[in-house]
């Protein structure tokens, strides 16, 4: 999610779609074939494809440490339009314990290398190496301001919700869809290595979540915010993604999540929720910013064809009081100035707000009730008045 500081430069493009009409949205949850909404990642889902156009592509690590910080990694791919892609690349330390809390966003030459099976990547900084497997990928950043050694270890399966996309106008296809958005998901992963930050060495080890994520159009277009939850606990972690479609696509949102029980996933689930609860404006950016979150997962556990177990009810629900903050981040602030002006013609302040605070999850699969307590990460991102 943190990629918007690449994604938002592509609006320096010109700006088309945008008619009176509402036109065809199809969700990841239309493209789901046999009513289960886990689909495995097959061999080619975590390949790099470098599409044209005004696309972004990145791949985001998150770690929720044991000791209650939170970091992540990313790199970004941003394709727009008749200029050069631009490579760079987000990283995020945040350690309660000893005060620090540090953001980087680093941009790169145009240099981006990828194995024969393109799912490994070399730039100038930043290296990604995924195994034969594709259980670990291997991450090493080496920069004057930030050096990373990582591995990152799949816990039971990745997934994606029917095709892994949604499609943005026309018929509700790839071939006449305005653009589409693409996630693939490691819901639960091991990770452990160190950060050198500003020459401070940090050893890192915890619990892991990682995304693949595409945008195959202008942001702006596609949606007028997001919300992202990143849920980490001994035994158990939740995930969920939400964005609003733009008014030309009908202002519906898109949710996606998963829920993990004892380093097992047992669901993946469209009928979540997420409602803003005792809002308060800001009064540096205007906008109504949440005090609580409410956050609930519906949906059946993953039918398992090998025990012949019907598929059970789950449901979760989540109250997270949002003391927390981050970070609070003015996305125009980090693009170069001559971009930032063509920007703001076409984007409402884009901002985004990150929280990481404990929370309780009540989880109930079938008749069996959990209760249980972890760090919630959650990023709030307004994107677009379109």
């Amino acid at each position: 999610m943190a990629s918007w500081f690449s994604q938002i430069s592509s609006t320096v493009s010109n700006v088309t779609g945008l008619g009176t009409s509402v036109e065809n949205v199809r969700s990841v949850a239309d493209t789901v074939k046999d009513g289960q909404y886990f689909t495995k990642l097959d061999e080619h889902d975590l390949d790099w494809t470098l599409a044209s156009g005004s696309s972004t592509e990145n791949q985001v690590f998150y770690v929720t440490t044991k000791t209650g910080g939170f970091c992540f990694v990313q790199l970004i791919y941003s394709s727009i339009g008749i200029w050069n892609p631009t490579v760079s690349f987000t990283c995020r330390y945040y350690d309660p314990n000893n005060g620090h809390n540090v953001f980087k966003n680093i941009n790169q030459t145009y240099n981006f290398v990828l194995s024969e099976d393109k799912r490994s990547v070399k730039t100038d900084h930043f290296n990604i190496t995924l195994d034969d497997a594709q259980k670990v990928y291997k991450i090493q950043i080496t920069h004057p301001e930030l050096v990373v050694s990582m591995d990152f270890e799949r816990v039971d399966q990745g997934f994606k919700v029917g095709e892994g996309k949604t499609y943005l106008g026309g018929t509700g296809d790839s071939a006449s869809a305005n653009g589409y958005v693409s996630h693939k998901f490691w819901p639960r992963a091991t990770a452990k290595g160190t950060f050198i930050i500003d020459k401070a060495l940090h050893e890192v080890e915890g619990h892991g979540m990682f995304i693949h994520a595409i945008q195959g159009m202008q942001p702006q277009l596609i949606a007028s915010n997001w919300n992202f939850v990143n849920f980490q606990a001994k035994d158990a972690a939740l995930s969920m993604m939400q964005f609003q479609t733009t008014k030309q696509y009908g202002a519906i949102n898109i949710n996606q999540g998963s829920i993990v029980l004892h380093d097992k996933l047992i669901s993946v689930c469209v009928e979540n929720g997420v409602e803003l609860l005792d809002l308060k404006k800001d009064d540096e950016t205007d906008y109504d910013i949440p005090q609580r979150i409410k956050l609930t997962w519906k949906g059946k556990t993953i039918k398992n064809e090998q025990d012949g177990e019907e598929a059970k009810d789950v449901s979760v629900e989540m109250i997270v009081t949002v003391k927390n903050l981050i970070d609070k981040i003015d996305v125009l602030n980090e693009i170069p100035w001559f971009l930032k002006k063509l920007v703001q013609a076409f984007v409402v302040k884009p901002y985004i707000y990150q929280w990481l605070d404990t929370a309780t999850a009540e989880i109930t699969v079938g008749d069996e009730k959990h209760s249980i307590e972890g760090n919630c990460f959650q990023e709030l991102v307004f994107v677009s008045g379109f």
